[in-house]
C-alpha cells in the first residue's frame, strides 16, 4: 500500500500522512495522532519501511532556494512556484524538503548534510547560480537534479533545465510598449538577481529597439524586491512621472503592484498618465484592483516538466533535458490595449 492509497483509506492528504509519520510540527497533534493510529492499525508504518528499505529512497525531494531567499512573504513568486511543486510532488508520493542558505553567509552545512546523508533522493534547483563546492557535491554523489525557473548568465554544462526565457518576456514588453511612441520609457530593476534582470532588460531594449526606441540607460531604476520598496522608488520620481506620460517595464509583478500603488496614492492615473507592466504573472496580479498586466511565466507547464523529468532521472529512465519555456504578454488594467 502507498502512502497515496493509505491517505484516501483514512481519509487526509497524502502530505498529511508523510508529515504526520515524520513526526512534523505542520501536522495538528490530534491529527497526527489519528494517522498514527491508524497506521498502527493497518500496520502501514511497518510496510513502508520496509519499502524503503528495498528501494534505498528517502521518499524526500529537496528544492534548493534562491540565496536571496528571505520568506515566503516577501517572495510571493516562490511561494507560488513552492505551491506547484508541493501539488505535483504529492502525485508522485514524495514529500519535500526545503534547503535555503541565511542571505548573509555562504555556508552550505545543511545543503552538504542532505547529500552525504543522503536525505534525498533528488533536487529541484530554483537558485540561478551554485557554488563550485555546491556542483562538486552533486556530481561526487551523482544526486539527480533538476534545474528550473530563471537562469544565469553563464549556465553550466551538462544540466537537465526548465527555464523560463526571460529575455523574450522582456522582448516582448518592449515590443508592447514600443507601439505607445508618446510615453517614456523606465525600466525598474533589482540588485538581488542581476543576471535575470539583466536578461529581461535586454530584452525589453531589443523590443523597443525593433520599434524605433532607443532606451537610455538613465532609465533604468534600481529598487529591492518587494513591494514596499517598488513604493518608495516609484514615489521618488513621481514628480517626472506627472510631467510625462511613462510606460514602466517592471522586473517583476510585486514591483509592478508597489509602483501601482504609488501612483494610485499621488493621484497619478493609471494607465492613462503611466501604465505598468509586470512579470511573472504570479496570483496575486489578478487579486487586486486595477489588476497588473504582465508577462506571464508558464509555472503550470515548467513545473510539472521538472518533476516528471526529475522521478525519471530518479529512476534512471531519462537522460538530460534542456528547454526554454517562452512566456506570453497578458493585458490587463494597467496598460493601455493597443
Amino acid at each position: 500500500m502507498t502512502s497515496r492509497e493509505f491517505a484516501k483509506l483514512i481519509g487526509v492528504s497524502q502530505p498529511t500522512v508523510s508529515r504526520a509519520l515524520n513526526n512534523s510540527n505542520l501536522v495538528a497533534p490530534e491529527t497526527k495522532e489519528y494517522v498514527l493510529k491508524k497506521a498502527r492499525e493497518y500496520k502501514f508504518e511497518l510496510n513502508s519501511q520496509a519499502q524503503s528499505l528495498k528501494t534505498s529512497r528517502t521518499g524526500t525531494i529537496g528544492i534548493l532556494f534562491p540565496k536571496h531567499f528571505i520568506s515566503m512573504n516577501n517572495n510571493l513568486m516562490l511561494a507560488h512556484v513552492y505551491d506547484c511543486i508541493q501539488q505535483e510532488l504529492s502525485s508522485y508520493d514524495y514529500d519535500i524538503m526545503v534547503i535555503y542558505y541565511d542571505s548573509n553567509s555562504q555556508d552550505f552545512s545543511r545543503f552538504e548534510r542532505s547529500i552525504r546523508k543522503k536525505k534525498v533522493d533528488g533536487f529541484l534547483v530554483l537558485r540561478m547560480e551554485l557554488m563550485d563546492e555546491e556542483m562538486e557535491l552533486i556530481q561526487q554523489y551523482q544526486v539527480p537534479c533538476v534545474f528550473m525557473m530563471n537562469a544565469n548568465a553563464n549556465i553550466r554544462e551538462n544540466l537537465s533545465y526548465f527555464f523560463s526565457d526571460s529575455f523574450y518576456g522582456g522582448y516582448l514588453a518592449g515590443k508592447y510598449f514600443g507601439e505607445f511612441r508618446d510615453y517614456h520609457k523606465m525600466y525598474i530593476t533589482v540588485s538581488e538577481e542581476r543576471d535575470d534582470a539583466s536578461r529581461r532588460f535586454n530584452g525589453y531594449r531589443k523590443g523597443l529597439e525593433e520599434m524605433g526606441y532607443y532606451f537610455r540607460d538613465e532609465d533604468i531604476v534600481q529598487c529591492n524586491i518587494g513591494i514596499r520598496s517598488a513604493y518608495d522608488c516609484v514615489s521618488r520620481h513621481m514628480e517626472l512621472l506627472r510631467k510625462r506620460k511613462t510606460a514602466i517595464f517592471t522586473y517583476s509583478d510585486l514591483l509592478a503592484i508597489g509602483a501601482v500603488q504609488a501612483c494610485l496614492r499621488h493621484d497619478v492615473a493609471v494607465p492613462e498618465q503611466v501604465q505598468i507592466l509586470g512579470m511573472d504573472d504570479m496570483p496575486l496580479a489578478t487579486m487586486l484592483q486595477p489588476e497588473i498586466s504582465t508577462v506571464h511565466v508558464d509555472v503550470d507547464e515548467i513545473v510539472p516538466k521538472a518533476c516528471h523529468l526529475l522521478m525519471e532521472l530518479i529512476e534512471k529512465k531519462a537522460v538530460m533535458r534542456q528547454e526554454w519555456v517562452r512566456p506570453r504578454l497578458i493585458i490587463r488594467e494597467t496598460s493601455l490595449l493597443v
